[in-house]
């Protein structure tokens, strides 16, 4: 890939030619376009190529990715995309922001609610104490303005890891 790649994905025309390219990054794992994916990701306004910088990401490992992601979950605007977001933090260290993800396990989509549900158990393990509890504290601040059944689950599961 050459230097102007970045400017040259960011300004794309066509997002066919500009996803094919980001898979090829993902695919032949060059994590020198790393800084261009995370770019993408925090600046594009096409849902399509976020979405595919979001799964490159995740696909090479780049930890760098977890804030930007984080940001993107959370963003408003993004809530069409919120599950691949998600699935992106899969391969990923996302333990220091795991009060942001458990909020959306009450959120309306299946996806999304399963997926962030998943990212918790998957830290059964590895959670300190105080993160136990501030999971706790937020899911449960999440059962007194929702209460779907999931989030019960979810606060039953992390009380038992204590």
């Amino acid at each position: 890939m050459h230097t102007n790649i970045k400017q040259e994905l960011l300004s794309q025309e066509d997002s066919e030619e500009a996803i094919q390219r980001i898979t090829s990054i993902a695919k032949n794992k060059d994590t020198s376009q790393n800084h261009l994916l995370i770019k993408l990701l925090e600046t594009t306004d096409d849902h399509e190529l976020r979405n595919q910088a979001a799964i490159a990401l995740s696909e090479l490992g780049d930890d760098r990715a977890v804030e930007p992601l984080i940001q993107a979950i959370m963003d408003p605007g993004t809530s069409g995309s919120r599950g691949t977001f998600l699935i992106a933090l899969e391969n990923l260290d996302y333990i220091l922001h795991i009060e942001h993800i458990i909020p959306f396990i009450g959120d309306t989509s299946l996806e999304v609610c399963a997926q962030s549900f998943m990212l918790l158990e998957r830290l059964k393990d590895r959670l300190s104490d105080e993160q136990i509890l501030t999971c706790e504290q937020v899911i449960e601040h999440q059962i007194k303005h929702n209460e779907r059944k999931l989030l019960v689950v979810a606060l039953d599961m992390v009380q038992s890891w204590r």
